[in-house]
């Protein structure tokens, strides 16, 4: 794939990256915002259009976190500029469907976020349209299943449910499984307009995949293929997305961890924040483990500060007590069963009470240094967001 060579003075270059469906991935170390803004410059005289600009708040107030998008024929080229680090990250991949960048129009429902009761994580966002944005899923119960239907079915105001988007952080199937059991059997009874995920690919850069995982994502790719008019977006760091009464930004993805090889799927999973339009913003943390959590609370900073917080992992090892500290979140959603939370079932979810060693769980519910609400995923729970 042929796009200009990043000009540095004193970079440090990492290049041709094989991972997801990249065809060129780079990470320079060591640059600067002007070289930054010249390269994109760069692109645009090659011929570039230049399709979505954002200027971020990063951990210093005099610096700023970039992120560009451009296309040309059949290539796009996502730039990510990391001010704290002084590191850019740019990644060239085939054109597909690009996220459109105009604000949508806003209706006149009041935006919920729902916490579904299922075996791993699942998450709905009701829009002010009445479509819904469906995250990850969890793993493949009947019940489960038939439940997510029946919700999307009695909260739509359409013939059938409109999924606006189907977001998935990563590919462990207990975020994706539900997913390719639901996209089969309601193929004929739902609309889905949009799936956004980067895990295509994985094969290449992933020594702990096995082939139970690779069976589960060739299963999900198969059911997502039902719905050939759905768009297929890919995550990339710094995008937004518009949708009714809320705006979606990907904090961190894929395009942060090259080159290291990662061990886990969790290692590379998608972190999102919402942002409805009366204000409140959700973040929603996936499984992101201990050092990519670090690095976003390095990332952003203050930015970071939101209303609903996601916690990552299942509560288990993984969190990281800076990140929570920067988001501040008044509301934290727990995506394990009501003994899991509250250490009942098992040695390893003693964790989610911040025991061994997992002390940014005991800071989230330490009430004397905040007093929060908690909700775990024992049972359905609505947030209405106004």
């Amino acid at each position: 794939m042929n796009i200009p060579i990043y000009q540095t003075l004193a970079g440090q270059r990492y290049l041709d990256g094989s991972i997801a469906k990249a065809d060129v991935r780079w990470r320079i170390a060591a640059t600067m915002e002007s070289e930054v803004r010249s390269y994109a410059q760069t692109l645009l005289e090659s011929g570039f259009i230049l399709h979505q600009l954002r200027v971020i708040d990063s951990e210093y107030p005099d610096k700023k976190n970039l992120f560009y998008c451009f296309y040309k024929g059949d290539t796009c080229v996502y730039v990510f500029f990391d001010a704290a680090k002084h590191t850019v990250f740019i990644t060239a991949e085939p054109k597909g469907d690009l996220p459109p960048v105009d604000k949508c129009a806003m209706g006149a429902i009041t935006p919920t976020l729902t916490q579904m009761p299922v075996a791993g994580m699942g998450y709905v966002i009701r829009l002010a349209d009445g479509a819904f944005i469906c995250i990850d899923g969890g793993l493949n119960r009947l019940d489960a299943v038939r439940e997510l239907y029946e919700f999307l079915k009695a909260n739509t105001l359409d013939e059938k449910p409109r999924i606006a988007l189907w977001l998935f952080t990563h590919a462990h199937e207990d975020h994706i499984q539900l997913a390719s059991a639901f996209l089969c059997e309601y193929a004929q009874k739902v609309q889905v307009d949009a799936f956004a995920y980067q895990f295509s690919d994985l094969t290449k850069n992933a020594p702990s995949m096995n082939d139970f995982d690779l069976a589960e994502i060739e299963t999900f790719e198969r059911s997502v293929a039902l719905y050939p008019n759905a768009k297929r977006y890919v995550l990339h760091t710094g995008q937004k997305y518009y949708f009714s009464g809320v705006e979606m930004e990907v904090l961190y993805s894929l395009d942060n961890v090259y080159p290291a090889p990662y061990t886990s799927l969790n290692s590379i999973s998608a972190a999102v924040r919402f942002q409805f339009d009366c204000g409140k913003t959700a973040i929603f943390l996936g499984d992101c483990m201990c050092l990519e959590c670090r690095d976003m609370a390095y990332m952003y900073g203050d930015y970071l500060k939101s209303d609903i917080l996601q916690v990552t992992h299942h509560g288990l090892i993984g969190g990281d007590r800076l990140l929570y500290e920067k988001i501040d979140a008044d509301i934290c959603l727990w995506p394990v069963n009501e003994k899991s939370f509250l250490g009942q079932s098992g040695s390893k979810f003693q964790w989610c009470l911040g025991e061994g060693g997992c002390d940014y769980n005991a800071y989230l519910r330490d009430e004397r240094i905040k007093k929060r609400t908690h909700y775990h995923a024992g049972k359905i729970i609505t947030l209405e967001i106004r």
